[in-house]
């Protein structure tokens, strides 16, 4: 018997896998996608037709980080804080020390 969950972690090997990834987004569940150990065709072939399933039910995919994408449905509400900083920050100015002789 599988519980409710609000949010599924998923790390498909291959293509055939994101067919369970799609149940998932048509229950309307946050779904959490690790594609950093496949190759950028067979990557490319899974975010496609991924997209495809979100589309259709309205939601939107994010980008928190390099072959990671999460799925979100169009009744849930987050937050993406890294994303939302301004464009004038640089970490770069922080952490130059000022020298005085």
């Amino acid at each position: 018997m599988e519980k409710d969950f609000d949010i599924v972690f998923v790390k498909p090997r291959k293509f055939e896998d994101c067919v369970k990834c799609v149940e998932h987004i048509k229950k309307d569940k946050i779904v959490h996608i690790n594609l950093l150990d496949l190759d950028s065709k067979e990557s490319q072939r899974i975010l496609d037709y991924i997209s495809g399933a979100v589309y259709i039910k309205g939601g939107q995919i994010e980008n928190p980080g390099e072959s990671i994408f999460c799925t979100i449905p169009k009744n849930k509400t987050y937050l993406f804080e890294y994303k939302t900083k301004t464009e004038n920050y640089d970490e770069e100015e922080e952490i130059i020390p000022s020298y005085k002789k």
